[in-house]
């Protein structure tokens, strides 16, 4: 798919998801729900797990087919060849606003206030079809070693990320996925694809 439409298509599909909550709907998640230390060092613990699951990925996860292949992911392309830096990153952002549009706005409000299943079972069911959403990655890098990367990581990410969207609420998610996801290719670029 040419990136032109690519990327025509992520802002389409992002103006479209933002509807509903202009008329008020699940507008009660997008703000603070439970402010307590339980929650503060649950969510500190997970970005230090996940955090850590991302350095041992970086440092041990790849191989020199897998490297090559992820190379041509648009974010690490842009932090290497300083092509369309500022669109790829702002299209960056853009996505992970949608998927937590997605994956906790919609998904775990449906399947905790419409369906009304425990928050065990929702964070576990979310975390699940985040991690499956990943399966992208197959079809863009053909690789199995990368596609066990972005599933694994994904359902760890997906489980904070929904314990933060039912204590701390939203906007929190979207920093959050977005400052890890970035450190991730980040990490990668430094590692193994920085210019000298």
């Amino acid at each position: 798919m040419e990136k032109k439409t690519k990327y025509t298509i992520i802002v389409i599909v992002f103006l479209i998801l933002t509807i509903p909550i202009v008329f008020g709907v699940y507008v009660e998640t997008i703000f603070l729900h439970v402010s307590n230390l339980y929650a503060i060092l649950v969510l500190f613990g997970g970005l230090f797990v996940l955090l850590s699951v991302g350095e041992l990925i970086d440092i041990y996860g790849f191989n020199i087919k897998s490297l090559e292949a992820i190379k041509m992911h648009d974010v690490i392309k842009s932090l290497t060849e300083k092509e369309n830096r500022f669109s790829t990153l702002l299209l960056f952002i853009i996505t992970m606003i949608m998927e937590e549009l997605i994956f906790r706005y919609y998904l775990i409000s449906i399947l905790f206030h419409s369906l009304h299943l425990s928050i065990v079972l929702v964070l576990i069911i979310s975390s699940l079809i985040f991690s499956l959403y990943h399966i992208h990655t197959w079809f863009a890098f053909k690789n199995i070693r990368i596609l066990g990367i972005f599933l694994s990581t994904s359902f760890l990410l997906g489980l904070l990320l929904g314990y933060v969207f039912i204590t701390l609420g939203f906007f929190y998610c979207i920093i959050i996925h977005s400052i890890i996801a970035f450190l991730f290719y980040f990490n990668l670029v430094n590692r193994y694809f920085k210019t000298k």
